[in-house]
């Protein structure tokens, strides 16, 4: 073993020669740090060789060790957000190979970092190195020569980015290491990376979830707390916070992606960890399938890097790596990177015990069988935080070789990439009619799209495509442009490939989803079109919703109406709640002016203060308000004013998460329910909702006091005093709304006759891993006012059911499966036909109270909006008062 210093740099580098790789042969430098149990003890020891010409210093810059006081990988040590953020930016105040930057402010409004690292010619001339790279994504124009050209003056830019999760801590402690290093370091091994790259290093992708997570790591030393933090390490997402890249919704996504485009990267490592009992270290290639949108090209480039990474392990004598297990190539939520010309590169390092502390076994650890993709299992019996960092340092030094020796072709790949997506003959557009029934569902689609650098097109005039006619303002999404793929994955059926662990055996569980339509998660039309078309069209240059004719104000006796289409609505709901203006819904179809309005549609008398918000809400929205010459003499309902919602919400649970998101984005009055609050539920709320994930075991136990400190207390059990108040606030008259497994717990906490219908055991009668599915609303049922009658529904290892009974309480069938035909929609699934006829969505009357329970999941991380509008109807619909036809033609006066 080389002597160290407290940095946990060897002064001396173990050196190793790989097989010639692209332009010559590659050595990697290996820092094993501290010593550690599968440290290489047969490396040839090498002194280190020194450049000509060292970096040049703006000030010392001190070791890890010494800014932190404490070596970085040191077992029950986590280097927290607050002195890691001045330490990269004195990195990048005193060193000339370093650009510090910061992209903005996250969710919590703590600083979100990129380092850009190269050497100081290359940071000189970033500007024209990022022009070389765009110029290569977009070929248009563009000759073969050219871009042979480019690519001999241009620098691949190689993307790496930690602590997207932040209790798989290894990464982003690694990340110091790295910054630190490649700031300092004097070897011809770093200069000729830092001349041949351009290195963007995101330490925390989510600084946030750093902060949650190490700080209270480090409040609770000394004490018998539990040292893991309970909750969401995102404000909203948690760990879905890398399964929002198809629809883009937290700050930190946004500013993930606008680097992305900004840059053009070849290679885009993303770095996180597993369980302990997984390999050491899981790199690419993936498992099948691989989704066709992604260009052959960067699949194969993926498969080089991660075996790449493997062979450097292998040769360093790191042992227990695997490839080609559990992760696979499909959904878009984990990878925007790879239909934007990079090649994502996961790597995934088995936890240590609690976080930072060893992990310690009775024999050594993982898996002690070989196979052609797992070729020499772990050798010890003790796993440390030291160990995790020395692995996956080691695979970020082996990808950067791989890229930096052998720059041309990278960089005329991303010509070639770029080619194949301009020059593709079929299918030929998208086309997104004008006029659609949701506005607001457009707009979101077309804002990610506009977001995921898709060249987007209006057309200026109508025209016709595979011999339908579209009108003049219609959308055109041609798919010959650099990131057409990222467009057409979105807006096209998936038709996931059944595959099986063995033949004849269960299905291979995908890794996330399978299905992610767009236009089926939205409710918004979407054409393919599969030949070329004539059309006047304009590129836009930002989105923006339809353009709205405020209406006159009505007449006496007349109203404003607003149609339930769009599930937009619920925005302009929350604001009238928000300025007590009073609303009102029709609970039947009728006429005005010779048009026919849903049953749903929203009535709101005319004021002065109602007409200047729902001015400014249509106009935000693109949501049409109409005039009513006179209110109809139909029943319906008053929405109770300032309707108050509560969300269940125990510690780490997504869903909830989720809904707080859309929630606030809608400006919903709603808050989380406290364990204090059982006491008083009906003082409190007139609407709960209970979403997947909430058990009875999660109300009534909770938390465990005795392991986290008093300031959690509203996450502590409730006990079964609390689930006796909870179905009394019900019975008493207060509204409840469930989906997915909160829907089991509605059934134990009432009794409800309802049993599943799908079969137990093996997941080959029955299997659905996250796809879109065949539902019948009955649209006249105020839980499904606004929704399309035949509406796909998402499915993801959710329940489905039949009644046992109709005399217990009064129900309706809101939703249900069809009875025949075929289930799928979009996605995978196996045993479809034990859905047919399958009840999903009931409404209750429970003593004086009103539930709603869905078995799928209605609210699945905000993609399914069209569907998920039945939450926000059942929950202000419960809660409202029920007028007949003479009192709704008052208005409820």
């Amino acid at each position: 073993m080389t002597s160290s210093d407290s940095s946990g740099f060897s002064r001396r580098a173990l050196l190793r020669t790989t097989a010639a790789a692209g332009a010559g042969a590659a050595a990697t430098v290996i820092h094993p740090g501290t010593a550690s149990a599968a440290a290489p003890a047969n490396l040839i020891d090498h002194e280190q060789q020194q450049p000509s010409a060292a970096p040049r210093s703006r000030g010392h810059i001190p070791t890890p060790a010494e800014y932190f006081g404490t070596a970085i990988g040191t077992d029950g040590f986590l280097a927290q957000w607050d002195k890691m953020v001045p330490y990269f930016e004195l990195i990048g105040a005193r060193s000339d190979r370093v650009k510090y930057e910061v992209i903005g402010k996250t969710t919590r409004g703590y600083p979100y970092v990129l380092l850009t690292i190269s050497s100081p010619k290359n940071l000189a001339n970033l500007d024209k190195l990022v022009d070389i790279n765009t110029r290569l994504s977009d070929p248009r124009g563009l000759s073969e020569a050219s871009a042979k050209k480019l690519a001999t003056q241009g620098k691949p830019f190689y993307y790496v980015q930690a602590g997207i999760h932040s209790t798989e801590v290894g990464n982003s402690q690694a990340a110091i290491e790295w910054a630190y290093r490649l700031a300092t370091e004097q070897s011809d091994y770093i200069e000729k990376i830092l001349d041949n790259l351009v290195i963007l290093l995101q330490p925390c992708q989510n600084p946030d979830g750093l902060v949650l997570v190490n700080d209270y790591f480090a409040a609770t030393a000394g004490t018998s707390y539990s040292r893991s933090y309970p909750d969401l390490y995102n404000k909203y997402t948690g760990h879905d916070d890398n399964r929002d890249w198809i629809m883009l919704t937290q700050i930190e996504s946004k500013y993930n992606v606008s680097i992305l485009n900004r840059y053009r990267p070849q290679v885009f490592q993303d770095s996180h960890g597993a369980s302990s009992g997984s390999p050491r270290l899981f790199t690419p290639p993936y498992l099948s399938p691989y989704d066709p949108n992604i260009d052959t090209i960067l699949v194969q480039e993926t498969d080089t890097v991660g075996l790449a990474m493997q062979r450097g392990l292998t040769a360093a004598g790191m042992k227990g790596n695997g490839w080609g297990s559990e992760y696979d190539y499909w959904s878009p939520s984990r990878q925007y990177c790879v239909y934007h010309g990079s090649a994502r590169i996961l790597t995934e390092a088995a936890s240590a015990s609690n976080l930072a502390y060893p992990q310690v076994g009775s024999k050594p650890l993982g898996q002690q069988t070989t196979d052609i993709n797992f070729i020499e299992p772990y050798d010890s019996k003790t796993w440390t935080l030291r160990n995790i960092i020395d692995w996956v340092s080691q695979a970020f030094y082996s990808g950067l070789e791989t890229v930096a020796y052998d720059t041309y072709n990278w960089l005329f790949n991303s010509y070639r990439v770029g080619v194949k997506a301009v020059t593709r003959t079929s299918p030929y557009a998208y086309v997104i009619p004008a006029g659609q029934r949701d506005p607001q569902a457009v707009y979101d689609a077309l804002e990610i799209f506009h977001l995921g650098a898709v060249e987007i097109s209006q057309a200026q005039a109508a025209f016709t495509a595979d011999g339908k006619q579209y009108p003049a303002g219609s959308y055109v999404i041609y798919l010959q442009q650099p990131y057409g793929g990222f467009a057409k994955t979105l807006l096209e059926v998936q038709d996931y490939p059944q595959l099986l662990q063995y033949p004849g055996g269960p299905p291979q569980r995908p890794y996330d989803t399978t299905a992610q339509t767009l236009p089926m998660l939205l409710g918004f039309e979407a054409d393919l079109i599969t030949t070329s078309f004539s059309a006047h069209t304009k590129l836009l240059s930002s989105v923006k919703p339809p353009a709205v004719v405020t209406p006159s104000a009505p007449p006496k006796g007349g109203a404003y109406a607003i149609g339930p289409e769009s599930y937009g609505v619920f925005r302009i709901v929350a604001a009238l709640q928000k300025h007590g203006i009073p609303t009102f819904r029709a609970a039947a179809e009728f006429t005005d002016s010779g048009r026919t309005f849903p049953a749903g549609t929203f009535l709101v008398p005319p004021s002065t203060a109602a007409r200047q918000l729902l001015q400014d809400q249509s106009k935000a929205t693109g949501i049409p308000v109409s005039t009513l010459r006179a209110v109809p003499s139909v029943a319906g309902d008053q929405l109770k004013p300032g309707t108050r919602i509560g969300l269940l919400k125990p510690p780490d649970n997504m869903p909830s998460g989720w809904l707080m998101w859309t929630f606030e984005q809608y400006g919903v009055d709603y808050s989380v329910v406290s364990a204090a609050d059982y006491a008083d539920l009906a003082g409190k709320y007139d609407a709960i909702i209970v979403p997947e994930g909430v058990s009875r075991n999660s109300i009534v136990n909770g938390l465990n006091a005795k392991n986290y400190p008093p300031d959690w207390a509203w996450a502590f059990g409730v006990g079964t005093t609390g689930w006796n108040q909870l179905h009394d606030f019900v019975t008493g008259g207060g509204t409840l709304v469930t989906f997915g497994s909160g829907t089991a717990t509605a059934k134990s906490l009432f009794s409800l006759p309802i049993a599943s219908v799908l079969p137990s055991g093996s997941n080959s009668n029955f299997y659905c891993p996250g796809s879109l599915l065949s539902q019948e609303f009955d649209t006249t049922n105020p839980v499904a006012w606004g929704v399309p009658a035949d509406n796909p529904v998402w499915f993801v290892s959710d329940d489905a059911y039949k009644l046992t009974g109709t005399s217990t309480y009064p129900v309706e069938v809101v939703a249900k499966y069809p009875d025949t035909g075929d289930q799928l929609q979009s996605g995978w699934l196996i045993g479809g036909e034990n859905l047919n006829g399958a009840v999903n969505g009931l409404s209750w009357t429970v003593g004086d109270g009103y539930v709603v329970t869905f078995g799928n999941e209605i609210g699945f991380r905000t993609w399914n909006r069209s569907e998920q509008r039945v939450l926000f109807n059942a929950a202000y619909h419960g809660p409202s008062t029920k007028l007949t036809a003479a009192q709704f033609q008052r208005l409820g006066q």
